[in-house]
Protein backbone atom coordinates (compact mmCIF):
# COMPACT_ATOMS: atom_id res chain seq x y z
CA UNK A 1 0.00 0.00 0.00
CA UNK A 2 1.09 3.54 -1.20
CA UNK A 3 1.43 6.72 0.24
CA UNK A 4 -0.41 8.62 -3.19
CA UNK A 5 -1.33 12.80 -3.02
CA UNK A 6 -3.61 13.47 -5.45
CA UNK A 7 -3.72 16.59 -6.81
CA UNK A 8 -6.97 16.95 -7.99
CA UNK A 9 -10.28 15.99 -6.44
CA UNK A 10 -11.90 12.62 -5.99
CA UNK A 11 -14.75 11.26 -3.89
CA UNK A 12 -14.61 8.16 -1.97
CA UNK A 13 -14.82 5.37 -4.80
CA UNK A 14 -12.48 7.15 -7.22
CA UNK A 15 -9.62 7.21 -4.49
CA UNK A 16 -10.30 3.38 -4.11
CA UNK A 17 -9.98 2.72 -7.90
CA UNK A 18 -6.77 4.85 -7.75
CA UNK A 19 -5.31 3.23 -4.21
CA UNK A 20 -6.20 -0.42 -5.33
CA UNK A 21 -5.09 -0.16 -9.17
CA UNK A 22 -1.70 1.06 -8.07
CA UNK A 23 -1.66 -1.68 -5.03
CA UNK A 24 -2.24 -4.55 -8.11
CA UNK A 25 0.15 -3.30 -10.54
CA UNK A 26 2.90 -2.58 -8.12
CA UNK A 27 5.69 -5.50 -8.67
CA UNK A 28 6.29 -5.37 -4.59
CA UNK A 29 3.30 -5.55 -3.62
CA UNK A 30 2.86 -8.45 -1.19
CA UNK A 31 1.34 -11.31 -3.27
CA UNK A 32 -1.99 -10.86 -0.85
CA UNK A 33 -2.99 -8.22 -3.27
CA UNK A 34 -0.85 -8.34 -6.19
CA UNK A 35 -3.08 -8.62 -9.41
CA UNK A 36 -4.62 -12.60 -9.31
CA UNK A 37 -3.73 -14.75 -12.28
CA UNK A 38 -7.14 -14.77 -13.30
CA UNK A 39 -10.12 -13.14 -14.38
CA UNK A 40 -13.41 -15.31 -14.60
CA UNK A 41 -12.89 -15.24 -18.53
CA UNK A 42 -9.55 -15.88 -18.63
CA UNK A 43 -10.24 -18.94 -15.72
CA UNK A 44 -12.76 -20.30 -18.46
CA UNK A 45 -10.49 -20.12 -21.36
CA UNK A 46 -7.58 -21.92 -18.83
CA UNK A 47 -10.66 -24.69 -18.62
CA UNK A 48 -10.87 -24.63 -22.33
CA UNK A 49 -7.54 -25.09 -23.08
CA UNK A 50 -6.71 -27.75 -20.36
CA UNK A 51 -9.94 -29.69 -21.11
CA UNK A 52 -9.04 -29.98 -24.90
CA UNK A 53 -5.59 -31.13 -23.97
CA UNK A 54 -6.96 -33.79 -21.54
CA UNK A 55 -9.03 -34.99 -24.56
CA UNK A 56 -5.78 -34.82 -27.05
CA UNK A 57 -4.48 -36.92 -24.69
CA UNK A 58 -1.47 -34.00 -23.91
CA UNK A 59 -2.58 -34.39 -20.33
CA UNK A 60 -3.56 -37.62 -18.67
CA UNK A 61 -4.38 -36.40 -15.10
CA UNK A 62 -8.58 -35.60 -14.45
CA UNK A 63 -6.78 -33.86 -11.62
CA UNK A 64 -6.65 -30.56 -14.25
CA UNK A 65 -9.69 -30.23 -15.32
CA UNK A 66 -11.37 -31.34 -12.06
CA UNK A 67 -9.91 -28.46 -10.06
CA UNK A 68 -9.84 -26.06 -12.65
CA UNK A 69 -13.69 -26.45 -12.38
CA UNK A 70 -13.65 -25.99 -9.07
CA UNK A 71 -12.09 -22.64 -9.21
CA UNK A 72 -13.97 -21.68 -11.63
CA UNK A 73 -17.57 -22.66 -10.15
CA UNK A 74 -16.13 -20.90 -6.81
CA UNK A 75 -15.14 -17.47 -8.73
CA UNK A 76 -18.75 -17.70 -10.67
CA UNK A 77 -20.86 -18.24 -6.78
CA UNK A 78 -19.00 -15.33 -5.57
CA UNK A 79 -21.74 -13.08 -8.13
CA UNK A 80 -19.13 -10.73 -9.05
CA UNK A 81 -18.32 -12.05 -12.02
CA UNK A 82 -19.87 -9.56 -14.65
CA UNK A 83 -20.33 -12.13 -17.46
CA UNK A 84 -22.95 -12.17 -19.04
CA UNK A 85 -24.63 -15.48 -19.42
CA UNK A 86 -27.73 -14.96 -22.76
CA UNK A 87 -26.94 -18.66 -24.36
CA UNK A 88 -26.71 -20.23 -21.24
CA UNK A 89 -27.52 -19.61 -17.40
CA UNK A 90 -25.09 -19.36 -14.78
CA UNK A 91 -27.25 -22.19 -12.74
CA UNK A 92 -26.74 -25.02 -16.01
CA UNK A 93 -23.25 -23.91 -16.30
CA UNK A 94 -22.21 -24.26 -12.75
CA UNK A 95 -24.05 -27.52 -13.11
CA UNK A 96 -21.74 -28.81 -16.04
CA UNK A 97 -18.76 -27.57 -13.97
CA UNK A 98 -19.85 -29.69 -11.00
CA UNK A 99 -19.83 -33.06 -13.91
CA UNK A 100 -16.06 -32.78 -14.51
CA UNK A 101 -15.75 -36.06 -15.64
CA UNK A 102 -13.79 -37.46 -18.65
CA UNK A 103 -17.36 -38.27 -20.47
CA UNK A 104 -18.39 -34.58 -19.84
CA UNK A 105 -15.30 -33.11 -21.40
CA UNK A 106 -16.97 -31.82 -25.05
CA UNK A 107 -19.67 -30.26 -23.34
CA UNK A 108 -17.74 -28.33 -21.01
CA UNK A 109 -15.65 -27.13 -23.82
CA UNK A 110 -18.61 -26.11 -25.80
CA UNK A 111 -20.77 -24.36 -22.93
CA UNK A 112 -17.52 -22.49 -21.88
CA UNK A 113 -16.87 -21.40 -25.81
CA UNK A 114 -20.86 -19.96 -25.63
CA UNK A 115 -20.37 -18.04 -22.81
CA UNK A 116 -16.66 -16.31 -24.85
CA UNK A 117 -19.06 -15.46 -27.48
CA UNK A 118 -21.02 -13.56 -25.64
CA UNK A 119 -18.68 -11.96 -23.38
CA UNK A 120 -16.15 -10.33 -26.71
CA UNK A 121 -16.76 -6.92 -24.75
CA UNK A 122 -16.20 -8.19 -21.48
CA UNK A 123 -13.06 -5.42 -21.00
CA UNK A 124 -15.20 -2.59 -21.98
CA UNK A 125 -18.11 -3.61 -19.73
CA UNK A 126 -16.14 -4.03 -17.03
CA UNK A 127 -14.38 -0.61 -17.55
CA UNK A 128 -18.26 0.62 -18.00
CA UNK A 129 -18.71 -0.81 -14.90
CA UNK A 130 -16.16 0.92 -12.55
CA UNK A 131 -17.08 3.87 -14.46
CA UNK A 132 -20.68 3.58 -12.82
CA UNK A 133 -19.39 2.73 -9.26
CA UNK A 134 -17.29 5.23 -9.08
CA UNK A 135 -19.83 7.56 -10.16
CA UNK A 136 -22.05 6.80 -7.85
CA UNK A 137 -20.44 7.87 -4.67
CA UNK A 138 -22.96 11.10 -4.07
CA UNK A 139 -25.79 8.85 -4.14
CA UNK A 140 -24.47 7.98 -0.23
CA UNK A 141 -24.15 11.48 0.83
CA UNK A 142 -26.62 13.83 2.14
CA UNK A 143 -27.15 17.27 0.49
CA UNK A 144 -25.15 18.45 3.69
CA UNK A 145 -22.76 15.95 2.56
CA UNK A 146 -23.01 13.88 5.60
CA UNK A 147 -23.25 9.87 4.97
CA UNK A 148 -26.29 8.02 4.90
CA UNK A 149 -25.40 5.50 7.92
CA UNK A 150 -28.66 2.94 6.35
CA UNK A 151 -27.09 2.72 3.26
CA UNK A 152 -24.13 1.65 4.39
CA UNK A 153 -24.10 -2.16 3.96
CA UNK A 154 -24.74 -1.48 -0.13
CA UNK A 155 -21.99 1.15 0.01
CA UNK A 156 -19.67 -1.29 2.14
CA UNK A 157 -20.64 -4.31 -0.99
CA UNK A 158 -20.18 -1.46 -3.44
CA UNK A 159 -16.55 -1.14 -2.40
CA UNK A 160 -15.99 -5.06 -2.40
CA UNK A 161 -16.98 -5.15 -6.17
CA UNK A 162 -15.08 -2.32 -7.15
CA UNK A 163 -12.22 -3.79 -5.22
CA UNK A 164 -12.65 -7.01 -7.40
CA UNK A 165 -13.37 -5.26 -10.86
CA UNK A 166 -10.46 -3.50 -10.60
CA UNK A 167 -8.03 -6.90 -10.40
CA UNK A 168 -10.52 -8.49 -13.33
CA UNK A 169 -9.74 -5.04 -15.90
CA UNK A 170 -6.20 -5.84 -15.38
CA UNK A 171 -5.73 -9.42 -15.79
CA UNK A 172 -8.16 -8.83 -19.19
CA UNK A 173 -5.94 -5.90 -20.53
CA UNK A 174 -2.96 -8.28 -19.80
CA UNK A 175 -4.48 -11.16 -21.93
CA UNK A 176 -5.14 -8.79 -24.81
CA UNK A 177 -1.42 -8.02 -24.46
CA UNK A 178 -0.31 -5.35 -22.32
CA UNK A 179 2.01 -5.37 -19.53
CA UNK A 180 1.99 -4.86 -15.84
CA UNK A 181 5.03 -2.67 -16.28
CA UNK A 182 3.37 -0.62 -18.85
CA UNK A 183 -0.01 -0.46 -17.04
CA UNK A 184 1.95 0.36 -13.94
CA UNK A 185 3.88 3.63 -15.43
CA UNK A 186 0.98 4.65 -17.40
CA UNK A 187 -1.83 4.33 -14.47
CA UNK A 188 0.68 7.16 -12.25
CA UNK A 189 1.39 8.94 -15.43
CA UNK A 190 -2.16 9.31 -15.71
CA UNK A 191 -3.80 9.49 -12.48
CA UNK A 192 -0.99 10.27 -10.01
CA UNK A 193 2.05 12.24 -11.73
CA UNK A 194 -0.32 14.32 -14.56
CA UNK A 195 -1.94 18.20 -13.68
CA UNK A 196 -2.84 18.93 -17.63
CA UNK A 197 -5.89 16.24 -17.01
CA UNK A 198 -7.86 18.68 -14.44
CA UNK A 199 -10.85 15.81 -13.27
CA UNK A 200 -11.04 12.10 -12.33
CA UNK A 201 -13.29 12.11 -15.50
CA UNK A 202 -10.76 13.08 -17.94
CA UNK A 203 -8.07 10.99 -16.77
CA UNK A 204 -10.55 7.97 -17.22
CA UNK A 205 -11.35 9.08 -21.05
CA UNK A 206 -7.22 8.97 -21.48
CA UNK A 207 -6.65 5.86 -19.34
CA UNK A 208 -10.05 4.27 -22.05
CA UNK A 209 -7.99 5.52 -25.29
CA UNK A 210 -4.87 4.06 -24.26
CA UNK A 211 -6.22 0.85 -23.50
CA UNK A 212 -8.00 0.70 -26.73
CA UNK A 213 -5.35 1.48 -28.96
CA UNK A 214 -4.23 -0.90 -31.67
CA UNK A 215 -0.63 -2.59 -31.93
CA UNK A 216 2.22 -0.69 -32.69
CA UNK A 217 4.98 -1.65 -34.34
CA UNK A 218 8.39 -1.79 -32.36
CA UNK A 219 12.17 -1.94 -33.18
CA UNK A 220 13.93 -4.06 -30.41
CA UNK A 221 17.55 -4.12 -30.13
CA UNK A 222 19.48 -6.61 -28.75
CA UNK A 223 23.51 -6.58 -28.12
CA UNK A 224 25.49 -9.50 -27.58
CA UNK A 225 28.76 -8.70 -26.03
CA UNK A 226 31.45 -10.99 -28.11
CA UNK A 227 32.25 -10.25 -31.16
CA UNK A 228 32.92 -13.83 -32.56
CA UNK A 229 28.94 -14.14 -32.63
CA UNK A 230 28.12 -15.15 -36.83
CA UNK A 231 25.22 -12.80 -37.18
CA UNK A 232 25.03 -14.00 -41.05
CA UNK A 233 24.71 -17.49 -39.25
CA UNK A 234 21.94 -15.98 -37.09
CA UNK A 235 20.08 -14.55 -40.27
CA UNK A 236 19.86 -17.81 -41.65
CA UNK A 237 17.65 -18.92 -39.11
CA UNK A 238 15.82 -16.13 -39.86
CA UNK A 239 15.74 -13.60 -42.50
CA UNK A 240 14.22 -10.66 -40.00
CA UNK A 241 17.17 -10.03 -37.74
CA UNK A 242 18.99 -6.69 -38.73
CA UNK A 243 22.53 -5.39 -37.77
CA UNK A 244 22.52 -2.19 -36.33
CA UNK A 245 25.20 -0.34 -38.09
CA UNK A 246 26.89 2.77 -38.68
CA UNK A 247 24.20 4.00 -41.86
CA UNK A 248 21.57 2.62 -39.16
CA UNK A 249 22.97 5.46 -36.35
CA UNK A 250 23.13 7.91 -38.93
CA UNK A 251 19.71 8.14 -40.46
CA UNK A 252 18.54 7.40 -36.98
CA UNK A 253 20.78 9.79 -35.04
CA UNK A 254 17.93 12.97 -34.92
CA UNK A 255 14.79 10.61 -34.84
CA UNK A 256 15.78 8.50 -31.98
CA UNK A 257 16.27 9.46 -27.92
CA UNK A 258 19.25 10.73 -27.04
CA UNK A 259 19.75 7.63 -24.80
CA UNK A 260 19.24 5.21 -27.04
CA UNK A 261 21.83 6.94 -30.15
CA UNK A 262 24.12 7.17 -26.76
CA UNK A 263 23.85 3.45 -26.18
CA UNK A 264 23.88 2.70 -29.35
CA UNK A 265 27.35 4.78 -30.35
CA UNK A 266 29.20 3.40 -26.55
CA UNK A 267 27.92 -0.15 -28.08
CA UNK A 268 29.02 0.35 -31.89
CA UNK A 269 32.12 -1.94 -31.76
CA UNK A 270 29.75 -4.85 -30.40
CA UNK A 271 27.21 -6.76 -31.91
CA UNK A 272 23.51 -5.29 -32.04
CA UNK A 273 20.99 -7.42 -33.51
CA UNK A 274 17.32 -5.64 -33.96
CA UNK A 275 13.98 -7.14 -35.01
CA UNK A 276 10.34 -5.31 -35.31
CA UNK A 277 7.31 -6.58 -33.23
CA UNK A 278 4.23 -5.21 -33.49
CA UNK A 279 2.82 -5.35 -29.51
CA UNK A 280 0.94 -2.90 -27.34
CA UNK A 281 3.09 -1.48 -25.39
CA UNK A 282 7.65 -1.67 -25.70
CA UNK A 283 7.76 -3.96 -22.50
CA UNK A 284 5.48 -6.82 -24.26
CA UNK A 285 7.38 -6.13 -27.69
CA UNK A 286 10.63 -6.79 -25.33
CA UNK A 287 8.85 -9.87 -23.75
CA UNK A 288 8.08 -11.25 -27.59
CA UNK A 289 12.11 -10.00 -28.55
CA UNK A 290 13.55 -12.08 -25.79
CA UNK A 291 11.31 -15.03 -26.78
CA UNK A 292 12.33 -15.35 -30.02
CA UNK A 293 15.54 -14.42 -29.71
CA UNK A 294 16.67 -16.72 -27.14
CA UNK A 295 15.20 -19.94 -29.24
CA UNK A 296 16.84 -19.39 -32.51
CA UNK A 297 20.29 -18.94 -30.07
CA UNK A 298 19.11 -22.44 -29.10
CA UNK A 299 19.18 -23.71 -32.74
CA UNK A 300 22.57 -21.43 -33.63
CA UNK A 301 24.17 -23.17 -30.20
CA UNK A 302 23.74 -26.45 -31.92
CA UNK A 303 26.19 -25.82 -34.64
CA UNK A 304 28.66 -23.50 -32.37
CA UNK A 305 28.29 -25.18 -29.22
CA UNK A 306 31.76 -24.27 -27.96
CA UNK A 307 30.66 -20.77 -27.00
CA UNK A 308 27.43 -19.41 -25.30
CA UNK A 309 26.27 -16.40 -26.42
CA UNK A 310 24.68 -13.63 -23.75
CA UNK A 311 21.78 -11.61 -24.36
CA UNK A 312 23.35 -8.10 -22.50
CA UNK A 313 21.32 -7.11 -19.39
CA UNK A 314 19.99 -4.26 -21.08
CA UNK A 315 18.14 -3.64 -24.90
CA UNK A 316 16.51 -0.91 -26.45
CA UNK A 317 12.88 0.00 -27.72
CA UNK A 318 12.01 2.60 -30.44
CA UNK A 319 8.61 2.95 -30.72
CA UNK A 320 7.40 3.63 -34.97
CA UNK A 321 4.97 6.38 -33.32
CA UNK A 322 7.31 8.21 -31.31
CA UNK A 323 10.64 7.56 -32.12
CA UNK A 324 11.85 10.46 -29.55
CA UNK A 325 10.43 8.46 -26.60
CA UNK A 326 12.76 5.34 -27.55
CA UNK A 327 14.49 3.66 -24.55
CA UNK A 328 16.75 1.19 -22.62
CA UNK A 329 15.02 -1.40 -20.47
CA UNK A 330 16.01 -4.31 -18.76
CA UNK A 331 16.28 -7.31 -21.53
CA UNK A 332 15.40 -10.14 -18.65
CA UNK A 333 11.81 -10.78 -17.69
CA UNK A 334 10.64 -9.02 -14.72
CA UNK A 335 9.17 -11.68 -11.60
CA UNK A 336 7.16 -10.17 -9.47
CA UNK A 337 7.44 -9.98 -5.13
CA UNK A 338 10.27 -8.36 -3.22
CA UNK A 339 13.33 -9.91 -2.61
CA UNK A 340 15.59 -9.02 0.98
CA UNK A 341 19.29 -9.67 -0.25
CA UNK A 342 22.09 -8.48 2.22
CA UNK A 343 24.29 -9.28 4.97
CA UNK A 344 21.71 -9.74 8.02
CA UNK A 345 19.95 -11.99 5.39
CA UNK A 346 22.88 -14.40 4.64
CA UNK A 347 24.01 -13.90 8.45
CA UNK A 348 20.47 -15.46 9.59
CA UNK A 349 20.39 -18.39 7.82
CA UNK A 350 24.07 -19.04 7.79
CA UNK A 351 23.40 -19.11 11.37
CA UNK A 352 20.55 -21.68 10.95
CA UNK A 353 22.07 -23.95 8.64
CA UNK A 354 25.06 -24.01 11.35
CA UNK A 355 22.81 -24.96 13.94
CA UNK A 356 20.89 -27.73 12.45
CA UNK A 357 24.01 -29.58 11.89
CA UNK A 358 25.08 -29.63 15.85
CA UNK A 359 21.40 -30.98 16.42
CA UNK A 360 19.40 -34.22 16.12
CA UNK A 361 18.53 -33.49 12.30
CA UNK A 362 17.53 -36.54 10.23
CA UNK A 363 20.38 -36.97 7.64
CA UNK A 364 18.56 -37.52 4.86
CA UNK A 365 16.15 -34.58 5.37
CA UNK A 366 19.39 -31.92 5.76
CA UNK A 367 20.51 -33.47 2.97
CA UNK A 368 16.87 -32.39 0.98
CA UNK A 369 17.16 -28.64 2.24
CA UNK A 370 20.38 -28.65 0.70
CA UNK A 371 19.56 -29.77 -2.59
CA UNK A 372 16.41 -28.05 -2.28
CA UNK A 373 18.66 -24.59 -1.81
CA UNK A 374 20.91 -25.27 -4.66
CA UNK A 375 17.81 -25.45 -7.09
CA UNK A 376 16.44 -22.25 -5.42
CA UNK A 377 19.72 -20.60 -6.65
CA UNK A 378 19.92 -22.06 -9.52
CA UNK A 379 15.97 -21.45 -10.35
CA UNK A 380 17.04 -17.50 -9.48
CA UNK A 381 20.45 -17.69 -12.12
CA UNK A 382 18.60 -19.12 -15.39
CA UNK A 383 17.39 -16.60 -17.60
CA UNK A 384 14.95 -19.31 -19.34
CA UNK A 385 11.63 -18.87 -17.67
CA UNK A 386 11.11 -22.58 -18.27
CA UNK A 387 14.20 -23.64 -16.41
CA UNK A 388 13.76 -21.09 -13.49
CA UNK A 389 9.74 -22.73 -13.16
CA UNK A 390 11.35 -26.79 -13.58
CA UNK A 391 13.95 -25.80 -10.88
CA UNK A 392 11.78 -24.12 -8.34
CA UNK A 393 9.66 -27.18 -8.27
CA UNK A 394 12.41 -29.75 -8.19
CA UNK A 395 13.02 -27.71 -5.26
CA UNK A 396 10.13 -28.18 -3.82
CA UNK A 397 9.78 -31.69 -5.06
CA UNK A 398 12.68 -32.58 -2.70
CA UNK A 399 11.12 -30.83 0.41
CA UNK A 400 7.54 -33.00 -0.11
CA UNK A 401 9.19 -36.44 -1.59
CA UNK A 402 9.13 -39.01 1.22
CA UNK A 403 10.40 -42.20 0.49
CA UNK A 404 8.48 -44.20 3.47
CA UNK A 405 4.88 -42.91 2.06
CA UNK A 406 2.99 -44.25 -0.52
CA UNK A 407 1.35 -41.00 -0.98
CA UNK A 408 2.24 -38.91 -4.80
CA UNK A 409 4.92 -35.70 -3.88
CA UNK A 410 2.48 -34.15 -5.62
CA UNK A 411 -0.89 -34.99 -3.19
CA UNK A 412 1.97 -34.06 -0.38
CA UNK A 413 2.30 -30.96 -1.63
CA UNK A 414 -1.37 -29.98 -2.21
CA UNK A 415 -1.95 -31.44 1.57
CA UNK A 416 0.63 -29.92 3.92
CA UNK A 417 2.14 -26.23 1.87
CA UNK A 418 -1.61 -25.16 2.49
CA UNK A 419 -1.29 -25.99 5.96
CA UNK A 420 1.96 -24.94 6.77
CA UNK A 421 1.47 -21.78 5.16
CA UNK A 422 -2.31 -20.97 6.03
CA UNK A 423 -0.58 -21.21 9.65
CA UNK A 424 0.98 -17.82 9.51
CA UNK A 425 -1.05 -16.61 6.85
CA UNK A 426 -3.08 -14.48 9.41
CA UNK A 427 -0.03 -12.54 10.98
CA UNK A 428 1.74 -12.34 7.72
CA UNK A 429 -0.94 -10.27 6.56
CA UNK A 430 -1.38 -8.46 9.47
CA UNK A 431 2.33 -7.51 9.31
CA UNK A 432 2.54 -6.11 6.28
CA UNK A 433 -0.54 -3.85 7.28
CA UNK A 434 1.38 -3.11 10.45
CA UNK A 435 4.65 -2.05 7.97
CA UNK A 436 1.96 0.24 5.89
CA UNK A 437 1.13 1.96 8.95
CA UNK A 438 4.34 2.84 9.32
CA UNK A 439 4.91 4.00 5.23
CA UNK A 440 1.69 5.78 5.43
CA UNK A 441 3.01 8.11 9.07
CA UNK A 442 0.45 6.84 11.22
CA UNK A 443 2.45 5.33 14.03
CA UNK A 444 2.47 8.19 15.96
CA UNK A 445 -1.60 7.75 16.16
CA UNK A 446 -1.89 4.37 17.53
CA UNK A 447 -1.51 3.59 21.15
CA UNK A 448 1.22 1.12 21.76
CA UNK A 449 2.02 0.78 18.13
CA UNK A 450 5.05 -2.46 17.92
CA UNK A 451 6.13 -4.89 15.84
CA UNK A 452 4.47 -7.60 18.20
CA UNK A 453 1.35 -6.52 16.90
CA UNK A 454 -0.42 -6.65 19.75
CA UNK A 455 -2.27 -3.31 19.51
CA UNK A 456 -4.41 -5.38 16.44
CA UNK A 457 -6.26 -7.27 19.25
CA UNK A 458 -7.24 -3.77 20.58
CA UNK A 459 -10.83 -1.96 19.34
CA UNK A 460 -9.66 1.35 20.01
CA UNK A 461 -6.82 1.08 17.16
CA UNK A 462 -8.63 0.05 14.24
CA UNK A 463 -10.97 3.24 15.05
CA UNK A 464 -7.79 5.52 15.39
CA UNK A 465 -6.54 4.57 12.19
CA UNK A 466 -10.09 5.11 10.44
CA UNK A 467 -10.16 8.42 11.89
CA UNK A 468 -6.37 9.38 11.04
CA UNK A 469 -6.04 8.34 7.44
CA UNK A 470 -7.35 9.47 4.03
CA UNK A 471 -6.59 6.52 2.20
CA UNK A 472 -9.62 4.46 1.12
CA UNK A 473 -7.86 1.38 0.67
CA UNK A 474 -6.13 1.76 4.15
CA UNK A 475 -9.60 2.44 5.80
CA UNK A 476 -11.15 -0.86 3.66
CA UNK A 477 -8.31 -2.88 4.62
CA UNK A 478 -8.61 -1.72 8.44
CA UNK A 479 -12.90 -2.55 8.58
CA UNK A 480 -12.00 -6.14 6.62
CA UNK A 481 -8.80 -6.91 9.81
CA UNK A 482 -11.40 -5.85 12.40
CA UNK A 483 -13.64 -8.19 11.45
CA UNK A 484 -10.84 -10.76 12.24
CA UNK A 485 -10.73 -9.38 15.66
CA UNK A 486 -14.68 -9.00 16.22
CA UNK A 487 -16.02 -11.80 14.34
CA UNK A 488 -13.11 -14.64 14.93
CA UNK A 489 -15.05 -17.06 12.70
CA UNK A 490 -14.23 -14.87 9.75
CA UNK A 491 -10.39 -15.99 10.26
CA UNK A 492 -11.60 -19.59 9.34
CA UNK A 493 -13.54 -18.29 6.64
CA UNK A 494 -10.49 -16.76 5.06
CA UNK A 495 -8.07 -19.72 5.50
CA UNK A 496 -10.37 -21.77 3.82
CA UNK A 497 -10.69 -19.66 0.84
CA UNK A 498 -6.55 -19.39 0.96
CA UNK A 499 -5.96 -23.11 1.01
CA UNK A 500 -8.33 -23.86 -1.88
CA UNK A 501 -6.78 -20.79 -3.35
CA UNK A 502 -3.29 -22.82 -2.79
CA UNK A 503 -4.29 -26.17 -4.08
CA UNK A 504 -5.88 -24.71 -7.34
CA UNK A 505 -2.46 -23.01 -7.66
CA UNK A 506 -0.38 -25.94 -7.38
CA UNK A 507 -2.05 -28.56 -9.68
CA UNK A 508 -2.09 -25.86 -12.39
CA UNK A 509 1.63 -25.33 -11.66
CA UNK A 510 2.29 -29.13 -11.50
CA UNK A 511 0.00 -29.32 -15.07
CA UNK A 512 2.19 -26.68 -16.83
CA UNK A 513 5.50 -28.46 -15.23
CA UNK A 514 4.45 -32.06 -16.95
CA UNK A 515 3.79 -29.95 -20.07
CA UNK A 516 7.18 -28.80 -20.34
CA UNK A 517 8.94 -32.07 -19.22
CA UNK A 518 6.48 -34.73 -21.09
CA UNK A 519 5.14 -32.45 -24.10
CA UNK A 520 8.82 -30.56 -24.32
CA UNK A 521 6.34 -27.44 -24.82
CA UNK A 522 7.93 -24.01 -24.50
CA UNK A 523 5.62 -21.75 -21.99
CA UNK A 524 4.94 -18.18 -22.52
CA UNK A 525 3.80 -15.54 -20.19
CA UNK A 526 4.47 -17.32 -16.98
CA UNK A 527 6.10 -14.73 -15.10
CA UNK A 528 3.41 -14.55 -12.49
CA UNK A 529 3.62 -18.56 -11.85
CA UNK A 530 6.96 -18.67 -11.62
CA UNK A 531 6.74 -15.55 -9.07
CA UNK A 532 4.58 -18.21 -7.04
CA UNK A 533 6.80 -21.53 -7.18
CA UNK A 534 9.52 -18.97 -6.10
CA UNK A 535 7.61 -17.99 -3.19
CA UNK A 536 6.44 -21.15 -2.26
CA UNK A 537 9.90 -22.60 -1.80
CA UNK A 538 11.91 -20.00 -0.75
CA UNK A 539 8.65 -19.97 2.44
CA UNK A 540 8.98 -23.44 2.95
CA UNK A 541 12.82 -23.44 2.77
CA UNK A 542 13.10 -20.63 5.73
CA UNK A 543 9.79 -22.65 7.74
CA UNK A 544 12.07 -25.53 7.92
CA UNK A 545 15.25 -23.97 8.77
CA UNK A 546 13.14 -22.24 11.74
CA UNK A 547 12.13 -25.33 13.23
CA UNK A 548 14.90 -27.41 12.85
CA UNK A 549 17.25 -24.97 13.93
CA UNK A 550 14.97 -23.82 17.34
CA UNK A 551 12.87 -27.08 17.95
CA UNK A 552 14.00 -30.51 18.93
CA UNK A 553 10.78 -32.13 18.74
CA UNK A 554 10.70 -35.99 17.23
CA UNK A 555 7.01 -36.28 16.69
CA UNK A 556 6.86 -39.15 14.76
CA UNK A 557 9.25 -41.26 16.57
CA UNK A 558 11.62 -42.07 14.19
CA UNK A 559 14.26 -40.92 16.04
CA UNK A 560 15.48 -38.02 14.67
CA UNK A 561 14.00 -34.73 13.90
CA UNK A 562 12.83 -34.84 10.30
CA UNK A 563 10.85 -32.67 7.66
CA UNK A 564 8.25 -34.97 8.15
CA UNK A 565 8.10 -33.79 11.84
CA UNK A 566 8.11 -30.64 10.71
CA UNK A 567 4.88 -31.10 8.16
CA UNK A 568 2.89 -32.60 11.77
CA UNK A 569 3.67 -29.88 14.02
CA UNK A 570 2.69 -27.46 11.88
CA UNK A 571 -0.22 -29.54 10.85
CA UNK A 572 -1.40 -29.96 14.24
CA UNK A 573 -0.73 -26.59 15.65
CA UNK A 574 -3.74 -25.27 12.59
CA UNK A 575 -5.77 -27.53 13.82
CA UNK A 576 -5.30 -26.36 17.60
CA UNK A 577 -6.59 -22.70 16.31
CA UNK A 578 -9.41 -23.52 15.05
CA UNK A 579 -11.83 -21.18 16.94
CA UNK A 580 -9.15 -19.51 18.41
CA UNK A 581 -9.32 -15.25 18.66
CA UNK A 582 -7.26 -13.19 17.11
CA UNK A 583 -4.51 -13.27 19.59
CA UNK A 584 -3.51 -16.69 19.08
CA UNK A 585 -2.78 -16.22 15.82
CA UNK A 586 -0.34 -13.27 16.57
CA UNK A 587 1.58 -15.64 19.08
CA UNK A 588 2.58 -17.93 16.04
CA UNK A 589 6.37 -17.47 14.91
CA UNK A 590 6.62 -16.59 11.12
CA UNK A 591 9.63 -17.33 9.19
CA UNK A 592 11.88 -14.58 8.32
CA UNK A 593 10.66 -14.66 4.80
CA UNK A 594 13.96 -13.30 2.08
CA UNK A 595 11.46 -12.90 -0.81
CA UNK A 596 7.38 -12.50 -0.48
Amino acid sequence: MQNIDLQYPTNNLEKLFIEKSVESLYQNTIDSYRLRLHNPKTLIEELITVTQSSINGILTNNDYVNYTSKELKKILNDNNDELKFIKINKKHYTGILERAERKNYKLIIQSSKLILKDNQEYCSNIFEKIKLITGSNSNFFDEEGNFIESQKKVFDNLKKDLIVLVDYLYIELLSKGFTKQYLYKTFQSIFIYNINTPTFSDKMAVFKSIIDKVDENFTVIFLINDNSFQFLELKKIDNSYNLIDKKYRRINKTKISDEVYNFLEKNKEKILISINFKSKDYFKAIQLGINKLSKDLDIYHLGYNNKHFKIDAQCATIGEKEPLKASISPSNFQIDGYFKSDSDVFADLLQKITTIKTKNIDPESFDKILSAIRYYRTGSESPELETKLLNYWIGLEFIFTSFNSDEKTIDRIRNYFPKCHSLIYVKRNLYDFHRSLRRLGLKPNITNYNDDLKYFIDHKSYNSINDNTNSELLKFRTAFFKKWHEEPNKIEDVLKKHQDNLIWNITRLYRIRNEIVHNAAIKNGIHTHIAHLKYYLSFTLNSILNFMSDVNVDVNNDGKVSIDDYFITQEIILGALKGEKLEKFLEIDNPNEIFQ
